[in-house]
């Protein structure tokens, strides 16, 4: 009996782990198990590209080196960041992760190449300057039978840092993104997933890549179908100003010279990591606003060979689009991303209402994008228009939060969906969500457990398991889960997100007039609504924010003149 136990469970081990074999190497992988005790195969941390160090620092990524032997595929990691939702034990920002962290984690039904199961790429969010693959786990969409996808970028200024030429162009952590989906394309089928089925994903600043992917030539032709769950290209936070004049500033701070690019690039290069990721503070002047100092900028105004190569506003303006249907959404109250940070703390509401011409621009992400000259004026409109004569309190709180949920999201968001629905012939679909579930993305940011709104997040927490977020409490929880599934793997499968009892309509061909959504109730009822705008939109286009379509419109400069036409 003893020899049989010796053969028999080693025998067991072996048929538990999953191996892949690649073209470069063979991967070992493990079981996973769904929330519902189903099983599915992981394999986390299959490179991707080589190690983004030492020379190769601020360059496009590379093709991973072969490798010799079984790669063991079982630890996820994350690209080092300055990461404001982890604290210490003093409560000051982490820093974590590593600079060697471009990898990707696949998790699949099956591993038979003619499986043909559709694909989900998820993008990771975090303001292009936190944040991992791994966070977003797979415990709640593996529910379904697809493969699913997500991996690392590089971020904050290790990931978008430019010196505006061609030394350092910028955008390499959207390089990494690109990298990452061309991998997915060429390799899926080894993990059961369809080549010719990937649906690009992503939440937050995940959702404006997702939305971005659309103009990358080198994207075009990679998936069929795009998700964006509250972002687009057209947010404040996705592009930057002054990129230059950043990295300068940067270089100064660490030691290296600052005038000349091939000197600054090659001096950052001999720098530690975290020295570089440590000077993130200073281009955040209030707390960690604003949130995104460094993210994407348009390279081809200087690149031989960019990335972006123009404005997404001027490339939707133009027409010039990959041509496949797209799905975005938004919260209620998305603004509790931030400004959930803030409540209950009257100290910073006490400093953000009386120092409100300071703060204001670094929170609401238009510091760079209002001439100097109206600043103030701006400014005043904005708190004149949602806190009249009251002053920022926690009895105002609401309103600060439905101010930054305009500013930061609805507005630019309706602003892309418009415009991209009137230029494709693929549809464009919107949800909005406000569904009231027993656990927010927004109790992360305050602490404690109580409901201030349907928050940044609180769709996506339905749909992946969050940092281990119990999510799924109620029974009501896993019926809107469900609904969202469906509505995602109907968009992957047939181009359409379909939801029960509801005829869900697209956006309309025009920028003007109403257009139809999805709304999922604070109930978790679904239902359609109509709409002319969502939120504050049409006071936010008044306003003269050198953003979007008012960079291209040719107007006097005064502040009378800015149109609320789009």
């Amino acid at each position: 009996m003893k020899w049989i136990v010796l053969i028999t469970v080693p025998s067991l081990v072996c048929a538990l782990i999953p191996s892949v074999t690649l073209p470069h190497g063979v991967v070992e992988g493990g079981i996973g198990t769904t929330v519902n005790s189903n099983s599915f195969y992981k394999f986390e941390g299959i490179p991707y590209a080589k190690p983004p160090v030492n020379n190769l620092r601020f360059e496009p990524p590379q093709d991973p080196e072969p490798w010799l032997g079984i790669w063991k595929a079982n630890i996820t990691t994350a690209c080092i960041q300055y990461d404001h939702l982890t604290r210490d034990t003093e409560q000051n920002y982490v820093i974590h992760g590593d600079e060697d962290c471009l990898y990707v984690n696949v998790y699949t039904k099956s591993l038979d190449q003619n499986a043909n199961l559709d694909v989900l790429f998820h993008i990771h969010g975090g303001a292009l300057m936190f944040g991992s693959g791994a966070i977003y786990g797979p415990e709640i969409i593996m529910e379904k039978n697809l493969v699913y996808v997500n991996f690392n970028y590089r971020l904050g200024p290790l990931g978008f840092l430019s010196t505006e030429d061609e030394v350092l162009p910028g955008n390499m952590g959207l390089r990494d993104q690109i990298k990452a989906l061309h991998w997915t394309k060429r390799f899926i089928k080894y993990f059961g997933g369809n080549p010719e089925s990937i649906t690009v994903q992503g939440f937050s600043a995940g959702a404006g890549s997702s939305h971005l992917h659309y103009f990358l030539p080198e994207s075009a032709g990679l998936f069929k179908a795009g998700i964006s769950h509250s972002g687009s290209s057209l947010n404040s936070w996705m592009l930057v100003e002054q990129a230059k004049q950043k990295t300068q500033q940067l270089a100064n701070f660490v030691g290296c010279p600052a005038d000349n690019s091939a000197e600054i690039v090659a001096c950052l290069k001999t720098k530690p990591a975290r020295q570089i990721v440590q000077t993130t503070h200073i281009f955040q002047e209030f707390l960690y606003n604003p949130f995104s100092p460094f993210g994407v900028v348009i390279d081809g105004y200087w690149s031989k060979n960019p990335v972006l190569p123009d404005h997404p506003y001027k490339l939707l303006q133009q027409g010039k689009v990959y041509d496949v249907p797209w799905l975005i959404s938004y919260t209620t109250s998305e603004g509790l991303y931030p400004t959930a940070d803030f409540y209950g703390n009257d100290e910073y509401l006490y400093q953000i209402d009386t120092e409100w011409n300071k703060i204001a621009p670094l929170i609401l992400d238009y510091n760079n994008t209002v001439y100097p000259e109206w600043k103030d004026v701006v400014n005043d409109r904005i708190k004149d228009h949602y806190f009249g004569e009251n002053q920022v309190t926690m009895n105002t709180f609401s309103i600060f939060v439905k101010l930054v949920t305009d500013r930061l999201f609805l507005t630019d968001i309706e602003k892309a969906a418009r415009l991209h629905a009137s230029v494709t012939k693929s549809p464009v679909y919107m949800y909005n969500f406000n569904y009231n579930g027993s656990t927010s993305f927004s109790n992360i940011l305050t602490g404690i457990d109580k409901h201030l709104g349907v928050s940044h997040g609180d769709d996506v927490i339905l749909v992946f398991k969050l940092n281990g977020l119990d999510s799924l409490q109620t029974e009501k929880d896993k019926e809107i889960s469900e609904v969202l599934l469906n509505a995602i793997t109907s968009i992957m499968k047939n181009r359409k997100p379909i939801v029960p009892g509801i005829s869900w309509t697209p956006l309309p061909k025009t920028t003007k007039g109403s257009f139809e959504m999805l709304q999922i109730t604070n109930t978790g009822d679904l239902k359609l609504l109509i709409r002319k705008f969502i939120g504050q939109s049409k006071f936010w286009n008044k306003l003269p924010l050198q953003e979007n379509e008012k960079l291209f419109i040719k107007k006097e400069h005064n502040i009378e003149s800015c149109s609320e036409d789009y």
